[in-house]
């Protein structure tokens, strides 16, 4: 058997994981869907629009009610099922964001909400988005920003560090916070032949009452963090889930514990 890729794992990751996301993980990234479908305009009246890595479909579906005609793509089938059942009527299917299916200037315009890290090429998804656009049409996306900030990445990192090991039998994989950079974000539109790039900062978070329920967030509805946490040794992984819970305890306050999520907002349109 051929070795898993990247791509492999990250598609059975997501396929295994959907029925949990809106529960935990999802109950962030839905706070950037207004704000991005807001850079796309203030009508969105008979938009045609594309949402790839549309996950539970719930950016499809607050496109569709602010008027525009929407297409929703996941490359997990669970997700796709979700979706569905979630919102009745909508159009989801299977999709690879890397090879779009649909046709030249199929669109008006193209968003992605914190999927193109989970991409292993993602210079291809930006290059489709561009292929599906008509001319004037617009491409959002949404990226995290990080490490510095990021408090999940705060809680998981160090303890990795401290007791585990980075270096697992795992394929190589795009920096995940790669997309959170503006000035990389302009580099790469503008080769794919966007111009007028716009970014906007978000910050986005996610409260809980206990310290075992950052654990289960991590577990259930993260799949890269998940896949380094499970190869390391049992002792070592011990250890890595005391330390996150003990740091996750240190922030604990009359409110519980809230994490902070600072995310990038990106939008342009094809030249």
């Amino acid at each position: 058997m051929a070795e898993a890729t990247f791509r492999d794992l990250e598609q059975a990751g997501w396929t295994e994981r959907a029925g949990a996301y809106d529960d935990h993980f999802g109950s962030v990234t839905e706070g950037a869907i207004e704000p991005l479908l807001s850079m796309l305009g203030d009508d969105l009246a008979e938009l045609h629009l594309l949402d790839v890595c549309a996950g539970t479909g719930h950016l499809a579906a607050a496109a569709a009610a602010r008027g525009a005609v929407v297409k929703g793509i996941d490359f997990a089938a669970t997700m796709v099922a979700l979706a569905k059942a979630n919102h009745p009527g909508l159009d989801f299917a299977e999709g690879d964001a890397q090879a779009l299916d649909q046709g030249d200037g199929a669109f008006d315009a193209v968003t992605c909400c914190f999927g193109l890290l989970h991409l292993a090429d993602a210079e291809a998804a930006i290059a489709e988005a561009q292929r599906v656009l008509k001319p004037g049409g617009r491409f959002a996306f949404a990226a995290w920003q990080g490490p510095k900030g990021h408090d999940l990445s705060a809680l998981v990192l160090p303890a990795i560090e401290a007791h585990g090991t980075f270096d697992v039998d795992l394929p190589p994989a795009p920096p995940i916070f790669r997309f959170g950079k503006p000035e990389v974000c302009e580099e790469i539109l503008t080769v794919a032949g966007f111009a007028d790039v716009e970014t906007q900062t978000l910050s986005l978070s996610w409260q809980t009452p206990e310290p075992e329920d950052v654990l289960t967030m991590i577990r259930r509805s993260t799949v890269r963090t998940a896949m380094i946490l499970d190869r390391q040794s049992p002792e070592a992984r011990e250890r890595i889930d005391a330390r996150i819970l003990e740091d996750a305890r240190a922030r604990q306050g009359d409110d519980g514990i809230t994490l902070t999520f600072p995310a990038l907002l990106v939008a342009a349109t094809k030249a």
